[in-house]
């Protein structure tokens, strides 16, 4: 992403992994949408990333234009498309995403402290240095762990 490191950012995780050609389908609907993509008529600088065929990332350069009310919902309304368009859930927020050397799985939240080993994604970040820095980072780390503790 070519964008400033305080860029806001809004991470979608899927219900599932995405296949090849889902990839693609979403480069092509997200490229679409973000040239299109205003706040009160004024170009948003925007850009959106597939990470690990489990999450998308849009994000929005706001010392350029800030991202208004309209402009976050009509990217919802957009997620929401792309939704029935790729038959995935984007807004199921009872799974985490954990990663070790040899995988990357979907698992129930419940079940998050049964991989302490594993590093989990975490998808509350909220701007584009916190996505370089701490979106993948050790499970004991991570907030949803402290939670079940």
């Amino acid at each position: 992403m070519d964008l400033s490191i305080d860029s806001r950012v809004w991470v979608y995780q899927s219900d599932r992994s995405f296949s090849d050609s889902e990839v693609e389908t979403i480069n092509v609907m997200c490229s679409d949408f973000i040239k299109g993509w205003a706040a009160h008529g004024s170009p948003l600088k925007a850009s959106f990333e597939v990470i690990d065929k489990f999450f998308l990332v849009l994000a929005v350069d706001q010392n350029v234009a800030l991202a208004s009310g309209c402009s976050i919902d009509s990217s919802v309304k957009f997620i929401k498309e792309l939704e029935i368009k790729v038959k995935i859930n984007f807004f199921n927020r009872m799974n985490l995403v954990v990663k070790n050397d040899e995988e990357t799985k979907l698992i129930p939240f419940s079940e998050l402290r049964n991989y302490s080993g594993w590093k989990v994604y975490n998808p509350l970040v909220n701007d584009l240095k916190t996505l370089h820095s701490s979106f993948l980072i050790p499970v004991t780390e991570s907030e949803f762990y402290k939670i079940q503790a």
